[in-house]
This record gives structure tokens, sequence and C-alpha cells, in this order.
């Protein structure tokens, strides 16, 4: 459902060479997007970086003026205003659909603009799970830490899996975010079955002492036909019995080199089957959090083999998938002290980073603005020496990552 807005008089702000726009989903009310708290601390950076950035939802693009209706933070009103921008060259996608419906109008709004110009993403996107692990499990350097990982292909593959795997699965969409319609099935001691997990709005789902047909019956109808990955029911839980997890976040920095940013431990309550955060768990310092579980030692060797791993697949994934600016990823850790690679994101969220130190919240949010200014700068560089017959407008449909153009 389009947005609605505050009466404005209409404003038409002629773009800067280096202005970042941000895309969003618009909803109604106010603040009118998704992460506004985010989103105002980048608009406040931005100004002291000296790049004008703004928000803006792309089917708001008229391609009459090659304008957009986006939004402003103004700090001395303390609020967001609206007014026409024109389209910049350099977007940074913190989109969040809530439906499929909106999915579709976002896709097919951006799909319009590429067919007419040129736009280039400061940060790319990754494929689905399934993908993602098939690139990784290539790299021979990397097996060690990528657990068993197969698709579901209906009750009787999860009934092979539970044989194969001590009776235990954990299954999870190859498109999911947030922790988002997981699913655990634990076989009993007594030959019952315990399915626990999340629903699409990440509350949790729990039914015991079900027969394993019932079960299997159960999960299919409710995948449902969903593209899902089923994977071994690691003991990724504190001494206390919480699920945890380590959330890195790499990003590269205004030379284009990519640095850990910082590390933080998810924990999750005893009853739940993730860390995540939109499921009610909490963020801790990760060093803190892995010298009390593994000792002083295996702690800080887990935190050394994180950031010398997250380099490793960073690079790997931007090979395979193209260029990124940052990727979220996550890891698992036994009770043994085993590492494991859970998945990466290519949206990362920020929460986590304030439990990382004030340093590394910082650096969450201004790196990639960093980054797209440099990129913004080369751009504006090479626009004022391209020849003027030139229309500068990419292929219908190609999506421009960084400097793939210059």
């Amino acid at each position: 459902m389009p947005a609605t807005f505050p009466v404005f008089k209409t404003v038409f702000a002629p773009s800067s060479p280096i202005e970042l726009g941000v895309l969003v989903c618009e909803r109604q009310g106010l603040p009118p997007f998704a992460e506004s708290r985010y989103l105002r601390r980048l608009c406040l950076i931005a100004a002291r970086l000296g790049m004008p950035l703004f928000a803006f939802a792309p089917w708001t693009w008229n391609s009459q003026d090659d304008s957009v209706r986006g939004w402003v933070w103004n700090e001395r009103r303390s609020e967001w205003a609206p007014e026409r921008r024109k389209l910049p060259s350099v977007v940074y996608d913190r989109a969040w659909p809530e439906s499929e419906q909106e999915r579709r109008r976002y896709r097919q709004a951006l799909q319009a603009i590429q067919s007419a110009k040129r736009l280039v993403f400061l940060n790319g996107s990754l494929p689905h799970k399934g993908a993602v692990y098939e690139a990784l499990a290539k790299d021979r350097t990397l097996a060690g830490i990528l657990p068993p990982t197969a698709p579901y292909r209906g009750a009787s593959s999860l009934a092979s899996w539970l044989r194969e795997h001590r009776g235990a699965a954990f299954l999870k969409p190859v498109a999911g975010s947030q922790g988002k319609r997981v699913m655990a099935i634990l076989r009993q001691q007594g030959g019952t079955v315990t399915l626990s997990g999340r629903d699409d709005r990440n509350r949790p789902l729990r039914r015991s002492g079900v027969s394993e047909t019932e079960a299997l019956r159960k999960v299919d109808r409710w995948i449902a036909g969903r593209a899902y990955l089923m994977q071994p029911m690691l003991d990724l839980r504190t001494c206390a019995g919480e699920p945890f997890d380590v959330r890195a976040l790499m990003q590269k920095n205004r030379r284009g080199r990519w640095t850990l940013t910082g590390a933080a431990a998810r924990v999750g309550s005893p009853s739940s089957v993730t860390a995540n955060l939109h499921g009610g768990g909490i963020a801790i310092a990760a060093d803190k959090t892995l010298v009390s579980q593994f000792g002083e030692r295996r702690g800080k060797e887990l935190l050394e083999e994180i950031a010398k791993r997250s380099s490793a697949i960073v690079s790997l994934l931007e090979q395979t998938f193209g260029r990124f600016a940052e990727i979220g990823l996550d890891y698992g850790i036994e009770r043994s002290g085993k590492l494991w690679f859970l998945e990466a994101n290519s949206k990362p969220g920020r929460a986590a980073m304030g439990s990382a130190g004030q340093e590394a919240f910082f650096a969450a949010a201004e790196q990639p603005l960093s980054y797209a200014k440099s990129i913004l700068l080369r751009l504006a560089t090479t626009d004022a020496r391209r020849s003027p017959q030139g229309s500068g407008c990419a292929s219908p449909g190609r999506v421009i990552h960084e400097f793939d153009h210059l």
C-alpha cells in the first residue's frame, strides 16, 4: 500500500555529483520506512563527510524529469522531510519488503529504472543459501567448517536424513532471513518427535509427543513447496543451554579493502532454536562471551579463526557473485569448541555491533558511506571526462556494481 505523506510544497532539489540514495520501501505513517534510526545516523554521518544522502522508494521514480520522491532527515526539526530529488547514480539497498506483493512491486520498479538508466549498487546481492553453500564448498580450505547440507525434497528426504543423522535435523528456507520459518526436528527416546521453530512472524512454535510419521507430514505441509535446506542439529548452546552464534561484520573501507568491523555474540532464550535478535535474542561482546564459554586460550583462538575465515569467505563470495561493500557472516560454535560457518547476509543489520564497542558501532555505519564517497568521486571524475555524445546508460536490465563500468 502506498505511503501517506504530509502536505508539503514540492521542492525539486538538483543532485550533487557525490549524492547517495538509500533504497527503501515506503510504508504508512511516520517514520515512513524501516530502519529509520539507522538511516538517520547515516544522514548525520554523510553530512559530516560532505555527501548528501536521502532515502527513496524506487516506484516513486518519474522518468520524464528523472526524479524520485525522497526523504531527507531534518536535524533541526527532528523529522523526515519529503522532497523531489534527482535520481542518484549510486544507491545503497536497505529496503525490507514486508510481503510478496511488495517484493514484486520493488523488483519491477527497479527493473523499470535499470532499463533506462545507469544505476550503480553500493552492495551486491547474494543468491539463495544453497548457492552460497555450493560456492564455498568448492574451496577445500573451507570444507571443515561447512556443516553437511542437503535440499529438502519432500517427507522421504527428511526421513532419510533423520536415519543418517541420529534422528535430528535443522531446516531453514533458502531465501529466509532474521531466523524466520526455521524448524528443528528431534527424535525422542520413546520414539516420538519434537518440533520447534519459528513462524513467518518470528513467533516460536513447538509441538511435542507426535509420531515420526505425523511429524514428517506436518513439516511437509508447513514447508508447502518452499525451497528448504536440511542440516544437522549442531550443539550450538552456551553452558546454560542458551542458543548462541557469532555475527562477524565484514566491510570495505574507503580504500576498497576488506576489514573486520566487529564481532558480536547473539544469545537466545533456552526455549528458542535460534539466537537471532529479531527472535528475541540479545547481543553480547564476542570476546568476553567466547572466553567465558571456552576459556581464555580457546576463546582468543576462536576470534582469530573467525577473522581469518571471514576474510577468506568474503573474498571467495566476491570472486563468485560480484563486488560487495559489506557482508555479515554467522558462525556457530559447538560445546567442544568446533567452529561452523552458518550463513552469509548481504544486507546485514547493525543492532549487534553496539555490543562490539563504540568504535565498531560507529564504523558499522561510517564505512559504507566512506566507501560510497570514494565510488561517487570516481564516478564524478569519469563522467567529467566522458564524451558528451555518450549516453552513459547501461544495457537494459543490467545492474552495475561498483567500478565495473570504469
